[in-house]
């Protein structure tokens, strides 16, 4: 397969930055060293800071994809003694219920229909039901909705319960506040918001769940918290990383740092959201009325050519949008604002949707 120089409009892998391909270009170093120790402890620093987090709190580095770092905070953080109350409003959401599922773990599913808006209402008949933890996917990947994470820390509050959220697709996108909201376990991809390479899966734990951590079971080598705890006080991982991802991180996180911090990286696109929405108005496309994270607009089509429509993209112009599975397939892509991406590239995108409808 030839790889082509595509213009990503995706949400992960992202368009990356000139710095990030700078960093790849170099040799990956053996990591074994004291050197590599301080660029991993400045790594955990740093994302405890941008997600505003508990100075306290432990830093996990999975080389895996964002599913493995779901499967692997459930089954750290919880066991067949908790129940679980788990948001489920598209493909992500479920992946939750089926980890929750395989490894016999008690939950309920609050389950969103097409387009439905979590409230408050929502959580009501589970006051007082021996609720434990709750898990969420702040922004539903599949759908684009934001989730109100005022609602769950108000619920988690109220019934003692910990809370843990999937920030892959809303970390450096929406405003997210660890510590405000008190959330125990962050859950973040290396592809995404950060737009590095895939191949790195980030959590965050505060202290009151790594207490839990560390008194829970864990059958697994590979996926053992308490390892990586142990070993991050060193600055290491117990199994090899992904060690180019690593240094990827570190050029990322310091310009993050250098270039205004996160509250100006989510400012950024955010008007990258709000000015591509404004073009697309008048369009035969639309965007659904629930809250929308500023990562994605999720383009819904009136008649069955959303597939048509992305392989005119992709084959035509070198232009790569994200597809949509399930039900929403036929008539919805998605749109990113993550990257290196400019307004003139909104316009190029524009133009192309102009003149697939001829318009």
């Amino acid at each position: 397969m030839q790889i082509k120089d595509y213009k990503l409009f995706t949400i992960g892998p992202a368009q990356m930055y000139p710095s990030t391909l700078e960093v790849r270009g170099h040799v990956v170093p053996y990591f074994r060293t004291p050197e590599f120790s301080e660029l991993m402890l400045d790594n955990k620093q740093l994302m405890i800071e941008l997600e505003k987090a508990d100075p306290d709190s432990e830093f996990i580095v999975l080389t895996a994809s964002g599913s493995g770092a779901m499967e692997a905070t459930v089954i750290n953080c919880f066991d067949k003694n908790d129940r679980l109350l788990i948001v489920c409003g598209g493909t992500f959401g479920e992946r939750f219920v089926k980890i929750c599922e395989i490894h016999g773990i008690p939950h309920e599913v609050i389950r969103l229909g097409q387009d439905e808006v979590l409230v408050a209402e929502h959580f009501a008949k589970y006051d007082d039901a021996g609720i434990t933890g709750v898990l969420v996917n702040i922004d539903e990947t599949y759908t684009g909705q934001l989730y109100d994470i005022a609602i769950l820390h108000d619920y988690c509050e109220r019934n003692g319960a910990y809370l843990v959220v999937d920030a892959i697709s809303s970390f450096l996108c929406d405003p997210y506040d660890a510590g405000k909201y008190a959330v125990d376990a962050t859950i973040v991809s290396s592809q995404k918001g950060l737009c590095l390479a895939p191949g790195l899966s980030f959590v965050t734990l505060s202290p009151r769940m790594t207490e839990k951590v560390l008194k829970t079971e864990v059958q697994s080598l590979y996926f053992d918290f308490k390892d990586y705890i142990l070993n991050m006080k060193r600055g290491q991982t117990p199994f090899t990383p992904a060690v180019g991802v690593c240094f990827e991180l570190n050029d990322m996180l310091r310009k993050i740092k250098e270039q205004g911090g996160v509250d100006e990286r989510v400012r950024e696109v955010r008007e990258r959201a709000e000015y591509f929405r404004s073009r697309i108005a008048g369009m035969p496309v639309f965007l659904p009325d629930y809250p929308l994270s500023n990562a994605i607009s999720p383009i819904r089509f009136e008649k069955d050519i959303a597939m048509e429509f992305f392989a005119y993209l992709k084959d035509n112009r070198d232009i790569m949008v994200n597809p949509v599975g399930g039900e929403l397939g036929k008539r919805s892509i998605r749109v990113s604002h993550v990257g290196d991406l400019k307004n003139e590239d909104y316009d190029e995108l524009i133009a192309e949707i102009k003149g697939f409808f001829k318009i």
